[in-house]
């Protein structure tokens, strides 16, 4: 079983469009709508926090294309109680841990730390 901790806020899954693909590489300079400077900056977070999930799992030597199924569970330490739905939250790790997720099944729970927001993730075969 390996298992760690995500600290800080958790970002909700975003799915990306072309449009949006091709967005983050127009320089901000030359944005000229506040409301498409605001979705590029909502795309950098949910990709910044992507990268946070990799780069934490990293060190665990696992199968980033599972051939056979494994879970993912995840709790969910949130600040507040207006937050990202739970299910995304846990779509977000799964998408930053495994290049093929097809056999990744698991579970998500929740709660609330505001002093201490964070993802604590399990990963196991069964």
């Amino acid at each position: 079983m390996i298992s760690f901790t995500v600290p800080g806020n958790p970002v909700g899954y975003l799915r990306m469009t072309q449009g949006q693909v091709r967005l983050m590489k127009i320089p901000d300079r030359d944005i000229r709508s506040a409301a498409t400077l605001k979705v590029k900056e909502r795309i950098q977070r949910y990709l910044e926090y992507k990268r946070r999930v990799n780069l934490l799992a990293v060190k665990f030597q696992f199968d980033r294309k599972p051939k056979r199924k494994i879970y993912l569970d995840v709790t969910i330490w949130f600040a507040s109680r207006c937050h990202f739905d739970p299910d995304n939250v846990r779509k977000v790790i799964q998408d930053g841990l495994f290049d093929q997720d097809r056999l990744v099944a698991g579970a998500v729970d929740f709660g609330y730390d505001a002093t201490n927001p964070r993802v604590e993730v399990r990963i196991f075969e069964p």
